[in-house]
């Protein structure tokens, strides 16, 4: 339940707090709720009610939600602190990403971070890419690189898929390689070996190189061919 609810905040990174305060405390409520409250809907009021001010001020009276022991008051927190422009609120859920004990909390961290694209917020992301320990939160480090559009991280997805692992956390980066290229690179083969799988990531990483280059001088991608399993 709890994964699902964490699950719920990335989402709402795309559709705003908003969505995630109605998903979460449900239509129909009033007032402006009670951060000390042990009722978790009462809690989500108020931190609508304390973001909508968008400043420092309000950052600091929501950030130590960010690290509430109940995961779904931790989401609500993280996702109005993505949606404020307050400096405080970015170190906040960059303490969150490094620092929370629970992966999915991490994992919506780096969803709200993705949003932001301030440098730090970016370097938190790549940060998380190459030394979580939880294969899903370096997944998303890799696709919020992905969202955050900025084209040199295509060469360091493509180093990251290439020390990779994880099968899934390498294609994830893969995944974000293609969304950054505005290419679509083919999903791996299921029946390859280690060896065939890393051959494949070192084709990848070849034509990653070239590809961002051919971007950068203004190449149309769509009749490159793209390396296959």
């Amino acid at each position: 339940m709890r994964r699902l609810v964490i699950g719920m905040a990335a989402v709402a990174m795309l559709v705003g707090i908003g969505v995630a305060v109605a998903m979460l405390v449900g239509a129909g409520c009033s007032g402006s709720g009670n951060l000390s409250s042990s009722d978790p809907k009462e809690v989500a009021k108020a931190i609508q009610a304390a973001a909508s001010a968008g400043d420092d001020r309000a950052a600091e009276k929501i950030a130590p939600l960010a690290h509430h022991e109940d995961a779904q008051t931790a989401s609500v927190a993280i996702v109005a602190l993505s949606r404020m422009p307050s400096q405080r609120a970015c170190e906040t859920l960059r303490q969150v990403a490094t620092t929370d004990q629970r992966p999915e909390v991490r994992q919506a961290a780096l969803a709200a971070l993705a949003q932001r694209k301030e440098p730090e917020a970016l370097d938190t992301l790549r940060e998380a890419l190459t030394r979580d320990t939880a294969p899903e939160v370096r997944s998303e480090a890799a696709l919020g690189l992905a969202r955050a559009g900025n084209i040199d991280d295509v060469h360091v997805l493509a180093n990251a898929a290439g020390r990779e692992k994880d099968p899934k956390v390498a294609q994830a980066a893969v995944l974000g390689i293609g969304r950054l290229l505005g290419v679509k690179l083919p999903p791996p083969d299921p029946k390859m070996t280690p060896a065939q799988q890393r051959e494949r990531i070192q084709r990848i990483q070849a034509t990653v190189t070239r590809l961002a280059n051919d971007k950068k001088n203004g190449i149309p991608q769509g009749s490159c061919k793209h390396p296959s399993q």
